[in-house]
């Protein structure tokens, strides 16, 4: 492996994640299919086919979600309107709507949209079965949009708290560091400063009265004494200041320019060093950026001169539309390594991790050692400093990985018993028709069948069954699977119901 593709050892672990979860949403919407189905769908999708066909439509929102959160989550929604078991794309394409679209209203508005359309699908397709579509839509809407925004919005603020936590922990660290290291320096400041007072008035009261070849030497003594006096106060002055003074960088930090300079420098100490740098320069970027890619290629350039003299070194630099990777590499072939303290290393970490950026270093088996980190371009200050990820951090990110799979597969359950709860099947009996008892009142009637339909009314005529004496009607129709247009007539006298009618269209 190149130089180059070890850089790209992150986006790899994140290219697995993503299959992962592609894996994972096409399984469990290609299982849903084969228990959750209606009647309006292009195709049924309890044919195996058509199952994965519909459980790959349903990765795509799942692609897209990153990038294009709004377009992802309303296409998985369009697709959940025709098939319901695809409701675990729209509850992850909900997710990232909520943690990805920063402004209030057009998020709102988004997920609105995504909760109300596969209802209209619904709808429709059903024939407008208005009570059974609220109740089932409803239900999936509180599940798979309402439900994944709930939980966003808990983690973000259960990440804001640990965020504090930390920050917290951090500045009562810094604060325990400055007051320790103040008081070392008042320790030393004492200790020593009384011991030198001693020995300067020792030295002056030698010198008064002393012969010639001794009071010579008492002087030298005591104006050595003084020097170190001053330059001890000056040092622990240094130490007793909260943050040490740093040298502003120039302009040009970080840029090709200043890193061609580094290579040559190192070059000309005899190193023989190549530079590989793609994507363009960094002077636009923020300068702390900057900062960071200048000290690393200079530490790890610093390192080879000292600890790999005589190896072929690369330093790369990748430039990328939102980050950019640094690295040292040396070939091994050193004449004598000198170890080393390490503590340059350390140093370039610390900076690396206060930017949010990754930082490795160490040797490669064969390939002699190492440095790289990856920096965010985003950035144009320093983050909150955080602590490196431990072995309880690895397991409670894998722990809420479980907990929220295991939701999306509860949430796709839910669906599955809501939807074969209520068949969406027109061709079923209808229910007002049904229920509906002569001598009902008017009112009641048009409850649960509404005041009826002027085009039924119109396309009875010459067709439908004697009215009785006295009597108004109203009109209601729906529409068979086979195409039959079927009309329900119910007829009124005195505001009472006195007779309801089915008939078929003819033609229709």
């Amino acid at each position: 492996m190149s130089a180059s593709h070890a850089l790209t050892s992150p986006r790899v672990v994140a290219l697995g994640r993503e299959v992962a979860l592609l894996a994972f949403v096409g399984a469990v919407t290609w299982m849903a299919t084969q228990y959750v189905t209606v009647e309006w769908g292009p195709a049924p999708c309890n044919n195996v086919v058509v199952g994965l066909l519909v459980a790959g439509s349903a990765m795509v929102p799942a692609v897209l979600r990153r990038r294009f959160p709004a377009v992802a989550v309303l296409a998985a929604a369009t697709l959940f309107g025709w098939y319901p078991a695809t409701g675990i794309a729209l509850a992850i394409s909900s997710y990232s709507v909520a943690a990805r679209v920063r402004a209030r209203r057009p998020r709102v508005v988004v997920l609105t949209a995504a909760a109300v359309l596969p209802m209209l699908i619904g709808l429709v397709g059903s024939g407008y079965l208005w009570q059974v579509v609220i109740i089932e839509f409803g239900i999936a809407a509180l599940v798979t949009v309402a439900g994944p925004v709930v939980v966003q919005i808990l983690l973000a603020q259960r990440e804001q708290l640990i965020s504090a936590l930390r920050e917290q922990s951090r500045y009562a660290g810094s604060t325990a560091r400055l007051q320790e290291r103040s008081r070392i320096a008042q320790e030393m400041h004492d200790l020593l400063g009384h011991r030198l007072s001693l020995i300067s008035l020792y030295a002056g009261s030698l010198e008064m009265g002393a012969p010639q070849h001794v009071s010579e030497p008492a002087r030298l003594i005591r104006t050595t004494v003084r020097t170190a006096m001053d330059e001890l106060r000056a040092t622990l002055g240094i130490l007793r200041q909260p943050e040490p003074a740093a040298t502003q960088p120039a302009d040009h930090t970080g840029t090709r320019a200043d890193i061609f300079q580094l290579v040559r420098q190192a070059r000309a100490g005899g190193v023989r060093v190549a530079l590989d740098w793609s994507g363009d320069d960094l002077s636009e970027v923020a300068r702390p950026v900057r900062q960071a890619v200048h000290r690393i290629v200079r530490e790890g350039l610093t390192n080879v001169c000292r600890h790999a003299p005589g190896s072929h070194a690369e330093v790369v630099v990748e430039h990328g539309n939102d980050r950019v990777r640094v690295g040292v590499f040396d070939d091994g072939r050193a004449a004598a390594a000198v170890p080393g303290t390490g503590l340059g290393l350390a140093g370039v970490q610390e900076r690396v991790r206060l930017l949010g950026g990754t930082f490795t270093a160490g040797p490669v088996a064969g390939r002699g050692f190492r440095v790289t980190a990856e920096l965010s371009l985003a950035p144009a200050a320093p983050a909150v400093e955080a602590p490196a990820e431990g072995p309880e951090d690895t397991f409670s990110r894998a722990g809420m990985s479980a907990v929220l799979a295991t939701g999306l597969i509860g949430a796709v359950a839910i669906l599955v018993v809501t939807f074969n709860t209520v068949m969406f099947d027109a061709d079923e009996v209808r229910l007002p028709f049904e229920t509906l008892a002569l001598g009902s009142t008017r009112d009641e009637v048009v409850q649960k069948i509404g005041t009826g339909s002027p085009i039924a009314r119109i396309a009875s005529r010459g067709v439908e069954p004697l009215l009785p004496n006295k009597s108004d009607c109203s009109y209601t129709y729906y529409e068979q699977q086979n195409g039959t247009a079927m009309v329900e007539r119910y007829c009124f006298r005195r505001d009472l119901l006195v007779e309801k009618t089915r008939f078929a269209l003819p033609g229709a």
